[in-house]
């Protein structure tokens, strides 16, 4: 799936191919953020690039008829024909995306790319409108049906009905194309923090309002709801709806096997969470030799505060097919525990997960290239495992092929090489090089 962006903030030009594991580096203020939302933006809103008028002659047919049956290589002509590669639809929602009041990014264009796909998932949906109309739609064997019912003369308005129908369609033979969006962004420390006093600010506004009735001022109920309103862009509106809603997430658990993922968590954190009620979310652990505790979470580290909503995600929700997309995973981490993410993340992308992340870290980099060394095959391999076993396992290797790596400079994306020897990112390097460089010449000097 290839993403191009034009005139957003500071990016003049981009084009981004997701991949597995997709990493965006970069200096401070080179528009990651900006590309990251936009690529968040557009899975999450994917049908804004589909074109409904393409299912004319599908609803033609349905009304007459009641039930239509696709094959594939209908399926397959539909599909071509549905998509829009630019978005009018996308082009209006990017201001909503970035909460941009100022029209900054009113000549910002984001344009889609994909493969026709050529092989359907089985899947089934159902649409009910009210009591008495409802479609229905089944995918087997490469082979869509759509039926329509309704009660005596019910009937619903023609640009409904194309919605739905198109919404139907979509839903069926789409959603095993686009991943689903779950973002973790840099203000999540912020996020875990202040959860609650949101949720507080928002009982307050809905006791005020209701107080309005037993009082004589006159006060517009907007007034008090815009003076509480906040800048954010969606992505962090979305990630604060997240964790306060960690009270419904949790009664779901993930159907993926992440117990490997899970031991690298806690073993970054030497503990783990638990949501008991609607007010906390505690940190804690039962392991006396780490000095037994059970704390709220605004009382934990700040490493623990960064890493909560991982924690969630994978034991509750998590899917193979998903989009993780993490704002520098690396935040308050040691360099140890930095080395501790990296495999958290190539523990994910091996659970099918695809992984998007900006990244200023090199040594998160650095040990994402020692898990691609170990993807390959080389004499006295086993011996090295078994001589590293408390560190590394064949569970943490990176296949280099299922990595892209852009950094963003000058206003465009240039792609980096990645090989089975590593990554090559000379945003680092170069840097590194000439910290080691200066450092080799005081010291000669004072010697």
């Amino acid at each position: 799936m290839k993403l191009t962006i034009d005139n957003l903030g500071k990016i003049t030009h981009s084009e981004l191919e997701l991949n597995k594991l997709t990493i965006l580096v970069g200096d401070n203020n080179s528009g990651k953020t900006y590309i990251t939302y936009s690529t968040y933006g557009l899975l999450k809103n994917w049908s804004d690039f589909i074109n409904y008028s393409s299912f004319k002659s599908l609803e033609t047919r349905l009304k007459s008829e009641g039930q239509i049956t696709l094959d594939k290589a209908e399926l397959i002509s539909i599909v071509a024909k549905s998509i829009t590669f630019d978005s009018t639809n996308f082009q209006k929602r990017i201001r909503d995306l970035f909460n941009d009041k100022e029209k900054i990014f009113a000549e910002a264009k984001v344009k889609l790319e994909f493969d026709t796909p050529t092989v359907f998932k089985d899947s089934e949906r159902k649409i009910q409108i009210g009591e008495k109309i409802s479609f229905e739609g089944k995918l087997t064997s490469n082979t869509l049906s759509i039926s329509y019912t309704k009660e005596a003369d019910n009937d619903i308005d023609e640009r409904l009905f194309k919605r739905v129908l198109g919404d139907l369609f979509t839903s069926l033979v789409f959603d095993d194309i686009f991943p689903d969006p779950i973002i973790i962004t840099a203000e999540r420390l912020g996020i875990s923090l202040f959860y609650k006093e949101l949720d507080e600010r928002k009982a307050s506004l809905v006791d005020s309002l209701q107080k309005l009735e037993n009082t004589e001022i006159e006060y517009h109920p907007l007034d008090m709801f815009m003076s509480m309103s906040a800048y954010y862009a969606t992505p962090i509106r979305d990630h604060i709806a997240f964790t306060r809603n960690l009270d419904n997430i949790k009664k779901n658990n993930s159907k993926l096997d992440s117990g490997y993922s899970m031991e690298i968590i806690k073993e970054i954190l030497g503990a783990e969470f638990k949501k008991e009620n609607k007010q906390d979310i505690r940190f804690y652990t039962k392991n006396k030799k780490n000095n037994k505790f059970d704390i709220p979470l605004y009382l934990a580290s700040s490493s623990a505060r960064c890493i909560v909503d991982i924690y969630f995600y994978l034991k509750h929700i998590a899917k193979e097919g998903d989009i993780l997309i993490i704002d520098e995973p690396e935040s308050h981490l040691t360099l140890k525990n930095q080395r501790l993410m990296a495999k958290l993340i190539a523990s994910l992308v091996n659970l099918k997960i695809h992984v998007f992340i900006t990244t200023h870290s090199d040594f998160l980099v650095k040990e994402l290239n020692n898990l691609i060394l170990l993807s390959n095959d080389f004499k006295e391999k086993e011996t090295w495992l078994i001589k590293n076993k408390k560190d590394y396992s064949d569970s943490d290797k990176l296949n280099h092929k299922d990595i892209s790596v852009y950094q963003a400079k000058n206003g465009q994306l240039d792609k980096l090489t990645v090989s089975h020897k590593g990554i090559e990112v000379p945003f680092f390097d170069d840097e590194i090089n000439n910290l080691f460089t200066v450092s080799s010449d005081l010291d000669y000097l004072i010697d």
